[in-house]
Parts: structure tokens; sequence; C-alpha cells
């Protein structure tokens, strides 16, 4: 399957889809995964049934080329009638054959065997076809359910660095309303807006959670450890190594 190449996605933070498992920034190789994942729900059940329906069609055909066999009848007759002409020495010629062979062959098997057979062979090709149109789906719904895992990753990412500006703001109005310098409102305002924000933190991780769900329920396995494989460690770390 040919994924287009896209750039090295990078996430940061709580985004699972480019964090390592220590939470620092990681490349990862978007279009090896994106190939992995097709291959993977290519192997699934919903697929390997077209493949075996495919073999059906073939089975159809192969007995479609045989029923004639069924058809045909064979008939032995054996005469024992003998007509003996005398000969000058006394013995006698008998005609022949003794043994009559017969084969019934069915007038309406030239007419219904060769359609048979066309369909069979019709059915095998529409079987091929539905099978690379379901293929062709699931690449599709696979490849749309990692880009939007992705995208709520971006998000969560997005949203976890501004919950922090909304933290600083909710623990200074809290302190500042134990000094007595701002009104209860304005402490309430604050901390209605930290509480809003990790309801948004939360309702998105459950959107990606769901897009995990339906992502690992074709390709078999976990996405993790899709995922794992292909995390890179960041350029700054590798100098910082040598």
């Amino acid at each position: 399957m040919n994924v287009s190449a896209q750039q090295p996605a990078k996430t940061h933070g709580s985004a699972p889809a480019g964090s390592s498992p220590n939470g620092g920034v990681v490349e990862v190789n978007d279009t090896a995964i994106e190939n992995r994942l097709v291959e993977l729900a290519l192997k699934g059940p919903e697929y390997d049934a077209s493949v075996h329906q495919g073999r059906i069609a073939e089975l159809e055909l192969k007995r479609a080329k045989s029923t004639w066999l069924n058809l045909l009848t064979i008939s032995t007759n054996y005469n024992d009638q003998s007509f003996a002409k005398p000969v000058a020495n006394g013995a006698a010629t008998y005609v022949y054959p003794k043994y009559f062979f017969g084969i019934t062959i069915p007038l309406g098997i030239f007419f219904s065997q060769g359609n048979q057979v066309k369909t069979a062979r019709e059915s095998i090709a529409n079987s091929k076809d539905q099978q690379e149109i379901l293929a062709r789906t699931l690449k599709m719904q696979v490849l749309t359910k990692y880009k939007q895992y992705k995208f709520y990753a971006a998000q969560i990412e997005m949203e976890n660095e501004l919950s922090n500006d909304v933290l600083v703001t909710a623990t200074q109005a809290e302190q500042n309303f134990r000094q007595g310098k701002i009104t209860v409102d304005t402490y309430i305002l604050a901390q209605r807006a930290k509480n809003e924000e990790m309801v948004k933190i939360m309702n998105l991780q459950l959107q990606q959670d769901l897009v995990r769900l339906d992502i690992e329920r074709m390709i078999g396995v976990s996405l993790d450890s899709v995922l794992r494989p292909y995390f890179t460690a960041p350029a700054s770390d590798n100098k910082s190594k040598r």
C-alpha cells in the first residue's frame, strides 16, 4: 500500500501519539506507522472473510465445470444371439459384436453448462472486485482514524500548555482572595475557568481514547505496540549524549 509521505510529527507533554515513556519530545515516522496500520487492518477477520469468499467462488467454478459428468449415463448390453452361417468345412461364423456400449448425454447440457461456467467466472471476478473495494475502504478508515488520533493529541498538547497558565491564574486568585485583594466573584471566575479547562482536556482525552479503541478494533493489537517501535530520540538529546 502506498502512503503519502508526511513530515515527522512532534508532540510532547501528555500527547501519547508522539510522547516517549519519560514524557520527552520524540519524532515519529508517520509513513512507517501508517503502512503498519494498513498491513494489520488487512490481516483482520473482516478482510479475511473476503478472501474466503473468493475461494468459495473458485470452488463453485470447479463444480460447474464438472457438473456435466454427473449427467452422463453409460449403458451396456450383451448380445446373446448368434447368427451362425454354415460353411463348407462344417464350421460356423458368428455375427459380432456381442457387447454394446452406449453414452446418453442430455441435450440441455449444451445450453445450460456454458452459462453455469460463465456465471461462476463472473462470481470470481465480482469477488475480487469486492475484495479490492474492502481493502481500499479499510485503508481509508484506519488512516483516517490515525489522523484523528494525532489531531486530538495535538489539541491535548495545546490545551495542556494553556491549562498551565489557567492553573497559575487560579492559584494566584486563591492567594489574593485569602489576602483580601480580590472579591469573591473574581475568585469564583478564576476557579470556574480552571474547571472548564480541565473538563475540556478530559473531553479531548475521551475522544482520543475512543478513536484509539476503534483503531485497535481494526488492527487487532494495541496502538501503543505499533507506535512504540517508531519512536526516535530527539536530536538535542542525541547531541547531549555525545
